[in-house]
C-alpha cells in the first residue's frame, strides 16, 4: 500500500482542522442559545398525526411553571371571552376523576428527597397560549383553524428537527404525570419551608402525619454516615436536577378548535387508562432499597421452610405465593411474599434485645414515608440470619415439619383437617410482633417456640374450635367465616404476647384485652361463647390462662 503524500497529509490536517473549528462553533452556539433565559433546545419528534417537542428543565422550572390537568382552560367548561362551543360534560367529568390523589404526595416527596438514585419518567405537558381562547386573534383563519402551533418555537436548521422553544408566554399543563408533578411541588415547599404536611384526597392538611426536612436528614445520615451538612446541601441541590419532559402543543397548525380539543381528550384518557402500574407483589421481587424486602426474598431463596425437603423437590406447588397478595384457603403455599415482608419488618423493629435494633426500627419509620435507602451488607446479612433463626425454629413445630416433608399446605388449614391458624398470613404478621415483642421482654426464641409446640399439639391453634382462644379472634362466631381486619391482627399479637409471655400484671391493660377478646366471641348483643364453649353474658367472658 502506498505511502500518503506530504500534501495529502496537508489535506487530512485540513480537514481535521475544519471538523474540530465545526465542532467548537456549535458548541458555543448551543452553549449560548441554552444559557438564553425562557429559551430551550427542543427536539422535534411525530407519531401518527401528533407534533410533540423533547427536552429536560430543571425540577425548580416544572415547580414554577407546570400546572395541573385540570387547570388546562381547554378542558375548563367554562372560559372567560370565548365564544366557542362548550367542552361536553363528560370530559368536564373524565378530567374532575383523574385529578391526582394528593395523599401520594407525602411518599413520593420522601422518595425524591431520601433517595439517592431517585429517577422519574419524563412528563407529558400540553403547552397553552392565551390566543387560543380569543376567536379574533390572526393566529385563527377564516376558516376557524389555526395558523401556528400554540408554542413559541424557532427552527435552528432547515429540517427543522431542532427548535428554539420561548417558554416566556406559554403556560404548560401536565397531561401525564400529575403526581409526579405533585411530588415536585412537595419536594419545593419542603425545602422552602422545613416541612411537608400529610394531606387528605381532596388536598387538605391532616392533623397527624407529616414530613420534616430535618427528619430526613438524620435518618439519611443515620444510614449513611455521611455528615449532616452534606446531607442537607444534597437536599437543597435536587431542585437544580433535571427531568425530561415531552411538550405537546394544545393547539397544532391546522387544527380547529373542536379538532384539538377532541386530540387532547383522548391523550389524556389514554396515557391516564392505559398506563399499568406495578402490583405490591411486583414491587416486592423488583425492589433493592427497602431492606425488609431484600431480606424476605433472600429468605424466599434459601430456607427450608420455603423450599421443602429432597424427597419433595419434584414438588412444583409454590411454597410462598408471589404474585397474589390474598393467600386462599385452598391455596398449598405456606404464605405470600408480600406477608413475609412484614413478618421481616414486625420482627426486626419489635425485637429491641437484637444488635443494632435502633437501625432495624429506622428501616420501619420510615417505611409508610416511602424513604428506602438500601442498607449496607453487612446489616442485611445480619437480619436474614436473624430471620433464618426465626424460621429455623418455627420449622420445628410438628404442623411446619409435615409442610416441609410435603404435606400440602390446604389440608393443614382445613377446617376438616388441621384448621391451623399458623399457616394464613394474619397470624403469621401477628405472631412475629408478639414474638418481637417477647424477645424485648426477656423471653428466649427458643422458649416461645417449645410453648407453641407444646400447645399445637393439645389442639390450641384450631381456628373454628369454639374452646380455642381465636374462636371469635379470627373467625365469625356465627359463620366460621376468617376475618382479617387490622384490629383481629392486633388483637391477635395481643393475645399472644399474654398466652405466650404468662399474663399481664396491668389490671387495666388486661381488662382491656378482656374486653376486647369478649367483643370478638359475641354472637349477639347479649351473648358471647366462653372457653368452655358455651353461651354466656360477654361480662362472663374469661381470659384464657397464660400458657407459661
Amino acid at each position: 500500500m502506498q505511502e500518503p503524500s506530504e500534501r495529502d497529509l496537508d489535506e487530512i490536517m485540513d480537514v481535521t482542522r475544519t471538523e474540530q473549528k465545526k465542532r467548537q462553533t456549535l458548541s458555543v452556539l448551543l452553549h449560548e442559545q441554552c444559557s438564553l433565559a425562557s429559551h430551550h433546545l427542543v427536539t422535534h419528534v411525530r407519531m401518527g398525526d401528533v407534533s410533540s417537542f423533547l427536552t429536560s428543565v430543571t425540577l425548580a422550572w416544572v415547580a414554577e411553571k407546570v400546572g395541573f390537568a385540570a387547570d388546562l382552560p381547554i378542558f375548563k367548561e367554562d372560559t372567560e371571552g370565548s365564544k366557542r362551543v362548550p367542552i361536553r360534560q363528560d370530559t368536564v367529568e373524565k378530567i374532575q376523576q383523574r385529578q391526582p390523589d394528593w395523599r401520594r404526595q407525602l411518599q413520593m416527596t420522601a422518595y425524591l428527597a431520601g433517595r439517592l438514585h431517585h429517577k422519574f419518567p419524563p412528563l407529558l405537558l400540553v403547552g397553552y397560549q392565551g390566543w387560543v381562547h380569543n376567536d379574533r386573534h390572526d393566529n385563527w383563519a377564516p376558516d376557524q383553524r389555526a395558523t401556528q402551533d400554540s408554542l413559541t418555537l424557532s427552527a435552528l436548521e432547515p429540517s427543522g428537527a431542532y427548535c428554539d422553544l420561548d417558554d416566556s408566554e406559554t403556560g404548560f399543563y401536565a397531561l401525564d404525570g400529575q403526581h409526579r408533578l405533585m411530588a415536585i411541588l412537595g419536594l419545593r415547599d419542603l425545602i422552602k419551608t422545613g416541612h411537608l404536611h400529610a394531606l387528605d384526597e381532596k388536598r387538605a392538611p391532616k392533623k397527624q402525619g407529616g414530613l420534616s426536612r430535618d427528619e430526613i436528614i438524620d435518618y439519611i445520615h443515620s444510614l449513611t454516615g455521611e455528615s449532616l451538612a452534606r446531607v442537607h446541601e444534597r437536599l437543597q441541590r435536587i431542585m437544580d436536577e433535571r427531568i425530561g419532559v415531552e411538550i405537546v402543543p394544545a393547539v397544532h397548525d391546522g387544527e380547529t378548535y373542536s379538532d384539538a380539543l377532541r386530540r387532547l381528550r383522548q391523550m389524556f384518557v389514554d396515557v391516564n387508562e392505559n398506563a399499568k402500574i406495578l402490583t405490591r407483589s411486583e414491587l416486592v421481587q423488583l425492589d433493592e432499597m427497602n431492606g425488609f424486602r431484600v431480606v424476605a426474598r433472600s429468605l424466599l431463596v434459601d430456607h427450608a421452610l420455603f423450599r421443602g425437603t429432597a424427597s419433595s423437590e419434584r414438588d412444583e406447588t409454590p411454597k410462598v405465593e408471589t404474585t397474589k397478595t390474598t393467600l386462599p384457603e385452598s391455596s398449598n403455599s405456606y404464605t405470600t411474599l408480600n406477608t413475609l415482608v412484614d413478618i421481616a419488618k414486625n420482627y426486626l423493629t419489635e425485637n429491641k434485645a437484637l444488635p443494632d435494633s435502633e437501625r432495624f426500627l429506622s428501616w420501619g419509620n420510615f417505611v409508610a414515608k416511602g424513604i428506602f435507602i438500601r442498607p449496607d451488607d453487612s446489616i442485611l446479612d445480619l437480619s436474614t440470619d436473624v430471620m433464618r433463626e426465626y424460621f429455623n425454629h418455627l420449622a420445628r413445630l410438628p404442623s411446619h415439619v409435615a409442610f416441609i416433608q410435603g404435606k400440602p399446605a390446604s389440608e393443614i388449614r382445613s377446617k376438616d383437617d388441621g384448621d391451623n391458624i399458623l399457616f394464613r398470613p394474619i397470624v403469621q404478621t401477628a405472631l412475629a410482633e408478639a414474638i418481637g415483642k417477647l424477645a424485648t421482654d426477656g423471653v428466649s426464641l427458643k422458649n416461645v417456640i417449645d410453648e407453641l409446640i407444646r400447645q399445637e399439639s393439645r389442639g390450641q391453634m384450631k381456628l373454628r374450635e369454639r374452646t380455642s382462644p381465636w374462636f371469635g379472634v379470627l373467625c365469625d362466631p356465627a359463620t366460621g367465616n376468617m376475618r382479617r381486619h387490622k384490629k383481629n391482627e392486633r388483637l391477635c399479637s395481643r393475645l399472644f404476647r399474654y398466652l405466650l409471655g404468662g399474663g399481664i400484671e396491668d389490671d387495666i391493660e388486661r381488662e382491656r384485652l378482656r374486653n376486647d377478646f369478649a367483643e370478638e366471641r359475641k354472637t349477639d348483643v347479649d351473648s358471647a361463647i366462653d372457653l368452655d364453649g358455651k353461651t354466656v353474658s360477654p361480662d362472663n367472658i374469661r381470659l384464657p390462662h397464660p400458657w407459661r
